[in-house]
């Protein structure tokens, strides 16, 4: 059968399935939903453990053997697989259902995986491991629910829900869920009270960011050509890699003219703000760069960061580090490109 993620808890805490399997293109919250698992399988006694790693060549006697092998010492034992890849051939989908229509009752069977298309999930080895166990789809965290996410898992920790900080991590780590919660966990060490102060934690991230990709972009939309400079060399001494500059750009940069085309329908920046749930902080850059850049210049820089990319991967010829400068600096309004 299947279940939602959140009704995890409830469903543990009712018994424990025979087998689960978990599923989905964000690892972090796969994982601790087979952490839950765990956990609660080591309290029922499932104290042994064997971890599986599979992929098209995976020889599936391994795991024959080990569901036969048993022991005197930890009768009740957990079967970890974790597939590589959802194409796990004829012969791992006939042996997966042998299994799964044979599992002794001494064996918990965890499965885990990252993203499977459609057809995988109308696989026969699939409907088998819905029918026999419990099955737990994870969906990728969406912009506009990832502010919500945070602030949850703040709560969790005995964070106070705090907005403001909220908006600052989902911003800073760019949607990577890891992040933030290594960033969250940051937070419940420096504040083991649960209440953060705002306005120094809103300092620290500021300091962070001065010389990192955000800063880099940050005075790109502020106008400030000469700190573009200095920050965009700075990043060059670092090594930093150019296709996190380009990538990271490249989001802002379409971000940007989605609301110029709602400026164009008379919508007013900050209820459009309101809706994109940009930071408190840079409310005055993005104003900025709306004024100074039409739709049309924004997606004149958006192509001009495509061939970018492409020369980075070889399939242009530009000189990648100078043409990136240069749509930085056209981003902080000192060079006019004709429309």
């Amino acid at each position: 059968m299947k279940i939602k993620p959140e009704q995890l808890t409830k469903h543990l805490s009712d018994g424990l399935a025979a087998l689960y399997f978990a599923f989905g293109p964000e690892i972090l919250l796969v994982e601790q939903s087979l952490d839950s698992i765990k956990r609660t399988s080591l309290e029922r006694g499932f104290a042994d453990r064997v971890r599986f790693d599979i992929d098209g060549n995976f020889s599936w006697d391994k795991i024959f053997a080990e569901i036969a092998n048993t022991s005197l010492f930890a009768p009740q034992r957990v079967i970890e697989c974790h597939f590589s890849t959802g194409k796990i051939g004829v012969k791992g989908s006939k042996a997966l259902c042998e299994i799964t229509e044979n599992l002794p009752n001494d064996i918990l069977l965890i499965i885990s995986a990252g993203k499977l298309d459609m057809a995988q999930q109308k696989s026969k080895w699939f409907k088998s491991l819905e029918k026999k166990g419990v099955v737990l789809q994870h969906w990728e965290v969406q912009s506009d629910h990832l502010i919500g996410w945070i602030l949850n898992h703040m709560d969790q920790l005995g964070l106070a829900a705090d907005k403001e900080v909220a908006n600052a991590i989902a911003y800073c780590t760019e949607g990577n869920l890891l992040a933030s919660m290594q960033e969250i966990q940051k937070l419940q060490i420096a504040y083991p009270d649960g209440k953060i102060d705002t306005q120094d934690y809103l300092k620290q991230i500021d300091q962070q960011s001065h010389y990192s990709v955000f800063g880099l972009i940050d005075a790109a939309l502020k106008g400030d050509s000469t700190k573009v400079n200095k920050v965009f060399n700075s990043l060059l001494d670092e090594t930093t890699p150019l296709i996190v500059i380009i990538s990271s750009l490249y989001r802002e940069i379409k971000t940007l003219s989605k609301m110029a085309v709602e400026l164009q329908h008379n919508q007013s920046i900050d209820s459009i703000m309101t809706k994109h749930r940009v930071w408190q902080k840079r409310k005055p850059l993005i104003t900025n760069a709306l004024k100074t850049h039409p739709y049309q210049r924004l997606q004149k820089l958006t192509l001009s960061l495509g061939r970018i990319d492409r020369s980075l991967k070889g399939m242009d010829n530009l000189n990648v580090s100078d043409e990136l400068r240069t749509v930085l600096i056209t981003l902080a309004g000192k060079t006019q490109w004709t429309q």
